[in-house]
């Protein structure tokens, strides 16, 4: 047998990808000379295309072993190496490729794949360039260099890299993807849509269906995410993620029941996923189910999004121990409106025989010192004193085992503390004095969602018998300006206590969902809350106008339609018009 013949005969094969006769071919050259490194290397990677990721290791080390200065088994072990998720071994694989042959661009292209795999971004850039330098025209090389620009967070300058690749390979799907992701990253949506299906279009698959929905729910459009969710599942029924989404987009749209199910069925393959059980706590929540919904809701502390919060103390967290006797830290956690909402709570461990250390943001201790039935309030970092259980604020509805009927309803539980900035001038006014807000604090993650413009409460500035008072705070303060007339009282505002004395000193508030809402609830002051939609307060639940936190004259108004602030700024005028004429 000529066994040059039969190697070339096997090349042959193998780029017309008819690898099983390639492989026979192969075959046939070892069995004369078992020491030929080509056919060594070139069975090593048969193996590896058709998944025998040990063997195609093992036979590319055969050929180092006889040839140690031959770059291209390197290559290969890398690959299966690589394949295998022996990542390290791959970069050292690698590596020694390119020390070899310093000209060879699909080694430093696989050495930067990996990199970007790894997380060593930096590093997966320069081997991406060094492969484009010796071949600018290789477009796997320009993908590499973006997927390791979007890894440093550099979306933009990711999205000119895919470009590169999409025109040296415009009928490849990758880049078309990624380009998608990177666009979506910089909250591009409408952009990334077309990217999305340009690339579905090449090559469809679930990641991008799942992808594509993403970027839908993001631009609102929820029914067509619940369908690409949907053909993702179908794709692929075990996607977790996707069951993920398709019930928080399910949830945002108020089907509840499907939403519910989603997750539940993301549960049944993935059931130690936090994102899971968070996304179903809110559903049942929402849904007032609340023995399932609490339970759900302490799988926060697994979510990165709540590691700020937990701590660990030197006692242990109560979980209904008797508290005779015992004193309890109750910890902070999450919003200045989830805090004054559930520091009603704290008092249901005195009445259990406890003393209670209430901690509390800077913000809100003059204002929580008010509090009935709490031993002291104290902000984080301060002495906290001897305690001997410690139990996270939010978590008490759980540990205390409520229900919505049980709820401590009595109204006001907070007052205005002596020591607050005063308004008597604006409490001496004359006509109904309302306060406004238009935005919450931008570290939720739906803010720009749940608020408004300063410019969408205009039709209530010329209502006759009304007076108008600013108590935004923070960067969206300066929108007063856009309110002609408006008395601004956000300088006044050092703290939370400042703000209940304002409020004191008013006839009835008008806001968005933010922190003051629950405030002016807790004083017993005249609410009307403009709900979003979707909106993501869960505990406002679904379709009711009143809240069984806020008893009296609170009032939840929703939107019929997503960003519809018009409708509810026309029916607040309306009441207000009824009021000031009454």
């Amino acid at each position: 047998m000529d066994v040059q013949a039969m190697l070339d005969q096997g090349r042959e094969h193998h780029r017309a990808e008819r690898y099983g006769d390639a492989g026979r071919c192969y075959k046939a050259v070892l069995e004369a000379d078992p020491d030929n490194v080509d056919a060594l290397n070139l069975m090593s990677a048969l193996a590896q295309m058709v998944g025998d990721n040990q063997m195609a290791a093992n036979l590319a080390m055969q050929a180092i072993r006889l040839q140690p200065d031959w770059h291209a088994p390197y290559v290969a072990l890398g690959n299966a190496c690589h394949a295998g998720g022996r990542l390290d071994m791959a970069v050292d694989a690698f590596q020694k490729a390119v020390t070899l042959c310093p000209d060879a661009p699909e080694a430093y292209l696989n050495l930067a794949n990996v990199l970007n795999e790894l997380g060593r971004h930096a590093e997966a850039a320069k081997m991406a360039v060094e492969a484009v330098v010796i071949n600018g025209s290789m477009a796997e090389a320009h993908n590499a260099f973006g997927n390791a620009l979007a890894g440093m967070n550099s979306p933009e300058e990711a999205v000119e890299a895919y470009q590169k690749a999409v025109y040296l390979r415009p009928d490849w799907d990758v880049p078309w993807f990624n380009i998608g992701v990177a666009l979506a990253a910089q909250g591009k949506h409408v952009e990334a849509l077309a990217s999305y299906r340009h690339s579905i279009g090449l090559l469809d698959s679930p990641v991008k269906r799942y992808n594509l929905a993403n970027s839908l729910a993001a631009e609102g459009r929820l029914a067509e995410a619940v369908t690409e969710y949907r053909i993702a599942l179908a794709q692929a029924p075990d996607y977790v993620d996707a069951y993920n989404n398709l019930g928080a987009t399910l949830k945002d749209m108020e089907r509840l029941d499907e939403a519910e199910a989603s997750l539940q069925s993301g549960l049944q393959r993935a059931p130690d996923c936090a994102d899971l059980h968070w996304n179903l706590s809110l559903v049942q929540l929402m849904k007032g189910d609340w023995a399932n919904g609490w339970r759900e809701y302490e799988w926060r502390w697994k979510m990165p999004t709540f590691a700020p919060f937990l701590r660990e103390f030197p006692v242990p967290q109560w979980r209904g121990e008797d508290l005779t006797g015992k004193t309890i830290l109750v910890t902070a956690e999450q919003g200045f409106g989830d805090a004054i909402e559930f520091c009603r709570l704290a008092p249901l461990l005195t009445a259990r025989g406890g003393k209670v250390v209430l901690e509390c943001r800077k913000g809100l201790q003059r204002l929580f010192a008010s509090l009935a039935g709490v031993e002291r309030v104290v902000a984080p970092g301060d002495d906290y004193g001897a305690f001997d259980f410690v139990v996270p604020l939010m978590s008490l509805p759980y540990r205390l085992g409520l229900t919505l009927q049980d709820v401590p309803a009595t109204i006001p539980y907070l007052s205005v503390p002596t020591a607050a900035a005063t308004f008597a001038d604006v409490a001496g006014l004359d006509g109904l004095k309302v306060g406004l807000v238009w935005a919450g604090g931008a570290t939720r993650r739906d803010n720009a969602q749940r608020s408004c413009r300063a410019a969408d409460f205009r039709p209530l500035l010329d209502l006759p018998g009304c007076r108008f008072f600013s108590l935004q705070v923070g960067p969206e303060a300066a929108q007063v300006a856009d309110l002609p007339g408006v008395v601004d009282l956000a300088p006044r505002l050092g703290d939370f206590a400042d703000t209940a004395a304002a409020l004191a000193a008013l006839d009835m508030l008008v806001s968005v969902d933010t922190g003051v809402v629950h405030l002016a609830g807790a004083l017993g002051k005249p609410v009307r809350v403009l709900l979003s939609r979707p909106s993501n307060g869960f505990l406002w639940m679904l379709g009711r106008a009143d809240s069984p936190w806020y008893p009296g004259d609170f009032r939840l108004l929703r939107q019929e339609r997503a960003n519809d602030w018009a409708g509810l700024v026309g029916r607040v005028a309306a009441e207000l018009q009824e009021r000031a004429g009454a």
